[in-house]
């Protein structure tokens, strides 16, 4: 495994980077989809629940009814776009989450190229002499 921040490879057990201190896995408990089927639950329960209340307040202040229900169909409709965008993330983080598990050996990787060689020669050669080149190409082919 390698670390997201500085590239650098650690051991799968721990939970900061041994290089550059960035942590590697988040506790069980503040994941983000949890955290937001919380809000969500909070927010539609919390939300009918003032409409009720507005509602029943508003029926004994406002004579007409017609004013009341356009009032309580506007809430409604604000309601229903936030949990609709709430709903939108969790079901990328559920994708997020099922194509993880299904790929498992590309979480954590870090491409990598390979290190940049300063010497294009395969191995070390003994280093050629000028003057023996010259002298072999100088002397004579028997026939």
């Amino acid at each position: 495994m390698f670390c997201s921040s500085c590239g650098k490879q650690i051991d799968n057990a721990l939970k900061f980077c041994n290089g550059c201190g960035e942590r590697i896995k988040k506790e069980e408990g503040d994941s983000p989809l949890s955290s937001l089927i919380v809000a969500l639950i909070i927010i539609g329960t919390a939300g009918l629940a003032i409409l009720v209340g507005l509602t029943a307040v508003l029926l004994d202040k406002i004579p007409t009814f017609e004013a009341v229900l356009i009032f309580a169909v506007i809430y409604l409709g604000v309601l229903f776009g936030i949990c609709f965008m709430i709903m939108r993330q969790i079901t990328k983080l559920i994708d997020a989450d099922l194509s993880r598990r299904r790929f498992p050996e590309t979480e954590g990787r870090v491409a990598e190229l390979p290190p940049r060689s300063t010497n294009p020669l395969d191995e070390f050669r003994e280093p050629a002499s000028v003057t023996d080149q010259t002298t072999r190409t100088l002397d004579k082919i028997p026939r």
